[in-house]
């Protein structure tokens, strides 16, 4: 049996979605509604998955977390520069489990979504950049075939001027 490390309240179990549509189970407390995730659990949950976990009146709730569920180590805040500041996640050092409130879990899954959208975005604005370097490397390629076309047509034309320019210099003598 797993207790909240904010309420001291049993766990709640929860199937939550992962990617490539598969699940994972949780812990979470009926009380404040915080998560406890086994190691790496919290990474493997889909964005979507905060879907499928409850949550009411977040705003009126706040706790600090103690122990660990698991094996009673006291719980550390989580810092990481990647994570913003305004989310607070506390892991256990021996097992290496997190305890997120759900409200802070909410932040940090959109805070995911958008970093997956920003990363999507720069992915098609890269390849976009890609096929226009490529479309102006060959319109580039194009135009100088043009040039080296036009300019044997002068040498040719340059090289006839200068024939009847003999010509007619011997007739002028």
């Amino acid at each position: 049996m797993k207790l909240c490390p904010c309420c001291n309240v049993e766990l709640i179990p929860k199937n939550v979605p992962t990617y490539y549509g598969r699940y994972l189970e949780v812990d979470q407390c009926p009380n404040c509604y915080g998560i406890w995730f086994d190691k790496w659990e919290l990474v493997a949950l889909n964005p979507e998955g905060t879907r499928d976990l409850e949550y009411r009146d977040i705003q009126s709730i706040s706790c600090s977390p103690t122990l660990c569920p698991n094996d009673q180590v006291p719980l550390k805040p989580l810092k990481d520069p990647l994570i913003p500041k305004d989310i607070d996640i506390y892991y256990c050092p021996k097992c290496l489990g997190t305890w997120v409130s759900i409200e802070d879990l909410l932040k940090y899954k959109e805070f995911q979504k958008k970093k997956m959208h920003t990363k999507e975005q720069k992915e098609e604005s890269s390849k976009e950049l890609e096929e226009k370097i490529e479309r102006l490397l060959s319109y580039q390629e194009t135009k100088n075939n043009e040039m080296e076309n036009l300019e044997e047509k002068i040498a040719g034309a340059v090289s006839i001027i200068l024939v009847i320019l003999r010509i007619l210099s011997k007739f002028l003598k």
